[in-house]
């Protein structure tokens, strides 16, 4: 069985809802199109779609958890709704450098969202992922709001009641050294 294809054709399986639908729908002609040979095109034609489905469920839950800790806040901001917005902003396998890759895309999303201040909130959280994952960093980041205050207010449990006011970030890391973030 060609190794590359069949591991393209599962990853899809695994992670694309969409494709997934396509295929059970005609599972050998799927299978053709990714270049497998009759015989192990007919071996994916009777893979079970309830166990397919399970196990994309568990690749989906692994990727909250991973989002989670990767934006804290903001999932402790949007509670259960993190979840589904994650999965909206998510598609497809998942790309090198995962966790920044999800959590940027859910960051990119909640941009539009409401309230206003939950895009800030994602994007403050992210500057320090993207920043602490380099060895030398520079980042300049503006806020419609202040982000800091909003962090904090979360972390000690209360409600974040956030009015518009511009904010800015800067993080630096030379050489591997200590990151530095300054907030105003």
């Amino acid at each position: 069985m060609p190794l590359k294809e069949t591991q393209a054709l599962l990853a899809l399986l695994y992670t694309d809802e969409t494709f997934r639908e396509a295929f059970f729908r005609a599972p050998l002609e799927r299978a053709r199109q990714f270049g497998l040979g009759e015989a192990e095109a007919e071996s994916f034609a009777h893979i079970d779609p309830a166990a397919v489905a399970r196990f994309a469920d568990c690749l989906k839950g692994k990727r909250t958890l991973d989002a989670r800790k990767t934006l804290p806040l903001t999932h402790t901001a949007l509670g259960a709704r993190f979840d589904r917005e994650l999965f909206a902003a998510i598609s497809g396998p998942p790309r090198p450098g995962r966790h920044r890759a999800d959590a940027a895309a859910l960051a990119a999303r909640l941009a539009r969202a409401e309230p206003q201040w939950i895009g800030d909130l994602a994007r403050f959280e992210l500057a320090f992922v993207e920043a602490g994952a380099r060895h030398n960093c520079f980042a300049l980041r503006f806020f419609r709001y202040p982000v800091a205050e909003i962090a904090e207010q979360l972390a000690y449990g209360a409600a974040p009641g956030a009015t518009r006011r511009p904010s800015v970030g800067v993080w630096l890391r030379l050489f591997g050294s200590r990151l530095f973030y300054f907030l105003a």
